[in-house]
This record gives structure tokens, C-alpha cells and sequence, in this order.
């Protein structure tokens, strides 16, 4: 499964006129796809338009040929070496994909796309020291208002399972109804949705856990909860449906290598829920 977070406004930059995309002043000293593409002769902006399309269709190692001929051209551009990398981690080449991304962070540390890509490529190639340091820049980024408002998560790798694959994406604050912190998409071996596990910290549960643990919510500690919503098709009226399960609370949230970990045992089958709920429609 591709993780494309950053590169949905791609689809924007090929359709619209250029001054009709967007710019956030916040960022406007920073190359934009759109700069970009003001660079491009029309056979150039052929051959991007191709490697979107091919990115977009899960032909990464297409998209990344193409990008490597724009390269040719274009070495050393920011936005051409991110779209490069990401082709890159997908296929799984993490060598091309660092000489790609590092010289970019370098030149730019609050750069939210290529550290967040960064993060991507550490986790996928199993440098958990990497992982956890750059993570720590995306939170920091975030919090220095250098994220962009519409980017709420992002992923952290695509673990390959027998099968089917799990993307686990982390979000920068606590989204949703439930207070989401992490999300992990299981998906078969078609790209087909089956499953979403989660790690919440609803405002319900921190009821009857400071009742029950008084001291730690005094400090401000939060109970967890680890959940997963498998897909069970559509009920009798045609409406998409849901079984929730809930595997267990925890106390304070857990770092990401211990939360990797309960979603791989939940997505493996290796453990079991405590309760579930089926047939949960989906609003």
C-alpha cells in the first residue's frame, strides 16, 4: 500500500492553473510542487504527469524511473528528490531513497515533508534510532506551527505481513471522536481495506480511570485503549458495517516500538478482545 500524504495536492497542480493552487505564506519560502512545475518544458511536464499518474496507481517503480529521467535535469531539486525517495521506499530501495532525502534535510531541517518521509524510510528499513528521532522532529514541527493545518497524520512504515500489508500512521495531536494517537490500515493482498486498529484515549474512559487510579490522572496521565473496526460488508439495508473490538487498556501512552507491537499481535491474530460489538454501521 502507498502512503501518499503529501502528494495529493499533485493531483491539483496538474488540473488547476497554477494560480489557482493554493500557497500557504507560512511555507512560502520553500520550493512547492507548483514552483516546480513552472520550471518544466512541456515534454518535462508529460513525463511528471506520467510518473503521478503511475505513483497513483501503484506503479512505483515506474513513477520512479520517470522521476530519476526528470532528475537528469533537475539534479538536486527538493521537490523532484522527495517524489524520487517516496517511488523509492515503496519499491524498497532505502539506499536511493537516503541519497535522495538526506541532502534535502540538511539543507532544510523544518522541512515537515522530507522528515516526515525520513521517517518513513527509517521505520521501513528497520533503523528504529532514525525512526524515533525523526518522529520526534515531526511532533516538534508540529508544534512549531510548521506542519501544514490539513496534515493531521502521517505514516510511519508499511509492514508486510502474510498476504497483506499494515500501514501504521501516527497523527501529530489526538483526532477524532475517540482521541485517535495512532491508526494502523490492514489491507489485503488486493489493496482491499480490512481491518483499522487504533490507539485512543476517549474522554469517557478517563471517567472512571481517574476514579480508579486518582494519582496518575492528577498528574495528568491518560488511560489508553487498543481497538480494532474489522470490515463485515454491508447489512440487509445496503449499509457498510462494522465489528468493533476492544483488546485492552493501558496506563500512559506507549511508546511507538511497544504500540508497533500490540498492532502486529491484534493484526496477526495473536491476541484476542476482550468484548466485541458487531455490526456497528458506519456513519
Amino acid at each position: 500500500m502507498a502512503a501518499c500524504w503529501w502528494r495529493l495536492c499533485v493531483v491539483l497542480v496538474l488540473v488547476l492553473p497554477l494560480s489557482e493552487v493554493a500557497q500557504d505564506p507560512a511555507f512560502a519560502h520553500r520550493e512547492s510542487i507548483a514552483d516546480f512545475v513552472t520550471k518544466l518544458s512541456p515534454a518535462q511536464k508529460d513525463l511528471f504527469e506520467q510518473a503521478s499518474k503511475a505513483f497513483h496507481a501503484g506503479r512505483f517503480s515506474e513513477s520512479l524511473g520517470l522521476h530519476k529521467q526528470l532528475l537528469k535535469d533537475f539534479p538536486g531539486d527538493s521537490i523532484l528528490a522527495k517524489f524520487a525517495s517516496e517511488d523509492a521506499i515503496n519499491t524498497r530501495d532505502f539506499a536511493f531513497a537516503a541519497t535522495m532525502l538526506k541532502p534535502v534535510v540538511a539543507s532544510d531541517a523544518d522541512d515537515w515533508q522530507a522528515t516526515g518521509l525520513l521517517v518513513h524510510l527509517c521505520a521501513d528499513s528497520g533503523d528504529t534510532s532514525c525512526r524515533d528521532t525523526e518522529m520526534a522532529k515531526m511532533v516538534d514541527l508540529y508544534k512549531r506551527g510548521l506542519t501544514p493545518n490539513y496534515i493531521h497524520a502521517y505514516p510511519v512504515e508499511d509492514v508486510r505481513l502474510d498476504g497483506g500489508t499494515l500501514l501504521i500512521e501516527n497523527y501529530l495531536a489526538p483526532w477524532g471522536h475517540y482521541n485517535t494517537y495512532a491508526m494502523g490500515k490492514m489491507s489485503d493482498a488486493s489493496g482491499k481495506r480490512i481491518m483499522t486498529i487504533t490507539l485512543e484515549s476517549s474522554d469517557f474512559d478517563q471517567i472512571g480511570f481517574a476514579k480508579e487510579h486518582p494519582a496518575d490522572a492528577a498528574k495528568g496521565v491518560r488511560t489508553f485503549s487498543l481497538d480494532s473496526y474489522r470490515e463485515t460488508g454491508l447489512n440487509s439495508e445496503g449499509r457498510r458495517t462494522q465489528t468493533h473490538a476492544l483488546y485492552r487498556f493501558l496506563i500512559g501512552q506507549p511508546d511507538y516500538a511497544t504500540m508497533r507491537q500490540d498492532f502486529l499481535d491484534i493484526a496477526t491474530g495473536k491476541s484476542q478482545p476482550m468484548v466485541t460489538t458487531s455490526g456497528l454501521v458506519v456513519q
